[in-house]
Protein backbone atom coordinates (compact mmCIF):
# COMPACT_ATOMS: atom_id res chain seq x y z
CA UNK A 1 0.00 0.00 0.00
CA UNK A 2 1.52 3.08 -1.52
CA UNK A 3 2.41 5.89 1.45
CA UNK A 4 -0.20 8.58 -0.02
CA UNK A 5 -3.20 5.80 0.30
CA UNK A 6 -2.15 5.32 4.00
CA UNK A 7 -2.20 8.45 4.78
CA UNK A 8 -5.66 9.36 3.20
CA UNK A 9 -7.27 6.10 5.06
CA UNK A 10 -5.15 7.30 8.33
CA UNK A 11 -7.25 10.54 8.06
CA UNK A 12 -10.78 8.67 7.52
CA UNK A 13 -9.91 7.06 10.96
CA UNK A 14 -9.15 10.17 12.47
CA UNK A 15 -12.40 11.28 11.55
CA UNK A 16 -14.25 8.46 12.46
CA UNK A 17 -12.74 8.52 16.07
CA UNK A 18 -13.93 12.11 16.16
CA UNK A 19 -17.20 11.64 15.10
CA UNK A 20 -17.86 8.92 17.54
CA UNK A 21 -16.22 10.75 20.55
CA UNK A 22 -18.63 13.70 19.40
CA UNK A 23 -21.63 11.50 19.73
CA UNK A 24 -20.64 9.61 22.89
CA UNK A 25 -19.63 13.10 25.10
CA UNK A 26 -22.66 15.12 23.17
CA UNK A 27 -24.98 14.34 26.22
CA UNK A 28 -22.13 13.80 28.61
CA UNK A 29 -20.26 10.40 29.89
CA UNK A 30 -22.11 8.82 32.51
CA UNK A 31 -20.06 5.43 31.80
CA UNK A 32 -22.70 3.25 30.63
CA UNK A 33 -22.66 0.41 28.12
CA UNK A 34 -23.60 2.70 25.46
CA UNK A 35 -20.46 5.62 26.66
CA UNK A 36 -18.35 2.36 27.05
CA UNK A 37 -19.01 1.07 23.78
CA UNK A 38 -18.25 4.16 22.23
CA UNK A 39 -15.38 5.17 24.17
CA UNK A 40 -13.74 2.07 22.61
CA UNK A 41 -14.91 2.67 19.27
CA UNK A 42 -12.28 5.40 19.73
CA UNK A 43 -9.50 3.93 20.73
CA UNK A 44 -9.84 1.65 17.85
CA UNK A 45 -10.24 4.23 15.66
CA UNK A 46 -6.97 6.08 16.89
CA UNK A 47 -5.17 2.89 17.02
CA UNK A 48 -6.10 1.99 12.87
CA UNK A 49 -5.44 5.54 12.50
CA UNK A 50 -1.57 5.36 13.76
CA UNK A 51 -1.30 1.30 12.00
CA UNK A 52 -1.76 3.31 8.62
CA UNK A 53 0.08 6.02 9.23
CA UNK A 54 2.96 4.69 11.28
CA UNK A 55 3.29 1.57 9.30
CA UNK A 56 5.09 0.09 12.22
CA UNK A 57 7.91 -2.81 11.01
CA UNK A 58 6.28 -2.81 7.28
CA UNK A 59 2.78 -4.17 8.57
CA UNK A 60 1.28 -3.21 5.33
CA UNK A 61 3.57 -4.06 2.73
CA UNK A 62 2.24 -7.64 2.60
CA UNK A 63 5.31 -9.00 1.48
CA UNK A 64 5.93 -6.53 -1.09
CA UNK A 65 9.77 -5.90 -0.41
CA UNK A 66 10.79 -9.59 -0.60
Amino acid sequence: MDEQRRRRVAVIWVAFAAAMAYVTLLDGFTADAGDLLGALAVLLGLGLAYVYYANPNGMLDFGEGE
